[in-house]
């Protein structure tokens, strides 16, 4: 798919162009994040708590240049988004937002064919870091409990 010039500057734009309201959710939020360097992919924004997130796309133009897309989201009220499953969740249900981008690599399997999503090591990575519902699948939280 190539985009025209029109549809260039509306890629470029779309970081950050969030509903309205969306401090109403999120607060007041900063547009520090860039997708630069980026390959495809959902990426959490530590600058914002990890309560917003970004997709990044590279697109090739019809006059051969590339052009990195960006466009952000928010996820809903009282989550983050959570790096390890590309999805949002409840922060206790979560990797760290401090800890996101030592998952950015979960990317890297988009469109991979025959490649897990996730390997065992990639959820036990991520286990070991979660204070709710992943500490007690891990069995951190019933260890705690017997002290």
């Amino acid at each position: 798919m190539f985009c025209t010039k029109k549809d260039n500057r509306r890629a470029k734009r779309a970081a950050y162009e969030l509903p309205a309201d969306a401090e109403l959710i999120v607060g007041s939020y900063q547009t520090t994040f860039s997708c630069d360097g980026l390959r495809y992919g959902y990426y959490a924004d530590t600058d914002n708590e990890c309560k917003i997130f970004h997709i990044c796309h590279e697109q090739v133009l019809a006059d051969g240049t590339k052009q990195q897309n960006h466009w952000s989201f928010f996820c809903g009220n009282q989550t983050v988004f959570n790096q390890l499953t590309l999805t949002c969740a409840f922060p206790e249900e979560a990797v760290p937002c401090s800890n996101a981008r030592d998952f950015y690599y979960v990317n890297d399997n988009i469109g991979v064919e025959d490649a897990p999503f996730l390997t065992d090591d990639d959820v036990a990575r991520g286990q070991a870091l979660y204070s709710g519902y992943g500490a007690r699948l891990s069995g951190r939280a019933a260890a705690a409990s017997k002290k």
